[in-house]
């Protein structure tokens, strides 16, 4: 099987048909409420039901509004879809693989009231487990994905992702990842690296599948170097900035490094994210918005995870490109 047919094949049950359509949502004609709740819940758990209607549902467990539902929405996907003992028998049919589906998409989104708009850093994220892409645009579908880290020898940096889910997703994001069926490669660009619970810096990842694995992998081709937030660098293919100061606001910004005529040094920039922060910095990079002019006083140049020197540059951006783009203008070592 090679590489096209494989990817193919990995979201061919979502594409394909009607099934597994559900929108990971709760709220909708398509969402969970009425395409999960309402045909296998309702009966007994609805907020209206009182005694023995309830056929043993707990009062305070009810599926009906999502004010309701969002303290249970873990417990209900345990019973119902772990464990499968929800619906009791005798009541309503078990949940099918669709509606199977939908939930854990559902939980894996956060378990959203409607439809979700995701932007910026927050598209992704990995946890030093687990990879969650909110949106992966495949054609002219996007679907929602888990994949969990694992040790692979085959692949260049050591490392892998196995898919856990993935289903259809109505979330749109400005930064999506991307597949490409014809070569398996996945693109992430950026996604937020979570440790103890705090983001520390965005990442971009390349994966590509191995044809024919079952369950589907993918190895990891670019080391996962992340900047903390006080870190200004530069490693190779990305410059992470924790803090950039435009005006009265403050970012942390993501660009990716590309090649750009009309730059004297012949490369330039393209923004990736861009999300305010909070953070402080004594070496803040700083843009100009009636001149186009961004500088950074201090850039860590990174390779293989090792400061290798450190710069000043600076870059202009380019008026009217959509996304932004900066001619790096210029860079000056910085004596160690």
């Amino acid at each position: 099987m090679n590489i096209k047919s494989s990817l193919i094949l990995l979201f061919s049950f979502l594409i394909t048909g009607p099934a597994f359509a559900i929108d990971p949502v709760y709220e909708g004609p398509n969402g969970i409420r009425e395409q999960v709740f309402a045909t296998n819940c309702l009966a007994c758990h609805a907020s209206h039901l009182t005694g023995s209607v309830r056929n043993g549902a707990p009062d305070d467990v009810n599926f009906d509004t999502y004010e309701a539902t969002r303290p249970n929405a873990e417990s209900a996907i345990v019973a119902a879809v772990e464990a499968m003992i929800m619906p009791p028998a005798g009541t309503k049919p078990l949940l099918n693989e669709e509606q199977n589906a939908a939930m854990l998409a559902w939980q894996d989104a956060g378990f959203p009231k409607g439809t979700i708009t995701t932007a910026g850093s927050t598209d992704s994220s990995f946890d030093g487990t687990r990879l969650r892409i909110p949106v992966v645009n495949i054609g002219n579908q996007k679907f929602n994905a888990t994949l969990r880290l694992i040790p692979l020898e085959s692949s260049p940096t050591g490392n892998g992702f196995v898919l856990e889910n993935a289903a259809l997703t109505p979330a749109s994001s400005s930064n999506p990842a991307t597949a490409d069926p014809a070569t398996g490669k996945v693109f992430v660009p950026s996604a937020a690296v979570i440790q103890n619970g705090t983001d520390i810096g965005t990442v971009a990842i390349q994966l590509t599948l191995i044809p024919g694995s079952d369950p589907m992998t993918f190895s990891l081709d670019n080391r996962l170097t992340v900047p903390t937030n006080a870190s200004y660098s530069f490693n190779t293919t990305f410059l992470n900035l924790p803090v950039v100061i435009v005006g009265n606001q403050k970012f942390r910004a993501n660009l990716r490094l590309v090649s750009l005529g009309g730059s004297p040094t012949g490369i330039g920039f393209v923004l990736e994210s861009a999300v305010l922060t909070g953070a402080s910095s004594d070496t803040a990079a700083t843009a100009n918005t009636a001149t186009g002019l961004v500088t950074m006083p201090y850039v860590e140049l990174i390779q293989d995870d090792i400061i290798q020197s450190a710069v000043r540059a600076e870059m202009q951006w380019v008026p009217g490109s959509n996304p932004l783009q900066f001619i790096l203008t210029s860079y000056t070592p910085i004596a160690q």
